[in-house]
């Protein structure tokens, strides 16, 4: 048994590694800001599988880095940036997520919808 569970954990651990060399590699061939504007228009779930929002834009910092993703909450009429850098990898396509709970992302400090075209 204890052969089995080092077994999967390996596998589990490879796995993840696999999806973020994949994810580098995407980075490497396209370029942050492609990536970046392709992930406009999607949404953005938490861990639990939870529907959080929608990216509405990508900002970048003065290196062209990703720096902040501005997600419309779901159900609200508020924005929030969320930094580039709490994205954690996901091995749907096109599937972005972070560990945050729609909770959390309420309550953080946002902007009104209006706000949108000032980042």
């Amino acid at each position: 048994m204890k052969n089995t569970l080092l077994l999967a954990l390996s596998i589990a651990v490879a796995l993840v590694a696999q999806t973020a060399a994949v994810c580098e590699a995407q980075y490497a061939q396209y370029g942050d800001v492609v990536i970046a504007n392709a992930m406009v228009g999607h949404h953005l779930y938490n861990l639990f599988g939870q529907d959080l929002g929608r990216i509405q834009k990508v900002t970048f910092d003065d290196y062209g880095t990703p720096a902040f993703i501005i997600v419309s909450i779901i159900g609200s009429n508020k924005i929030v940036p969320i930094p580039f850098s709490a994205l954690v990898p996901s091995y749907r396509p096109n599937r972005f997520t972070v560990a945050i709970t729609i909770g959390q992302l309420r309550n953080m400090p946002g902007y009104s919808i209006n706000a949108l075209d000032s980042f």
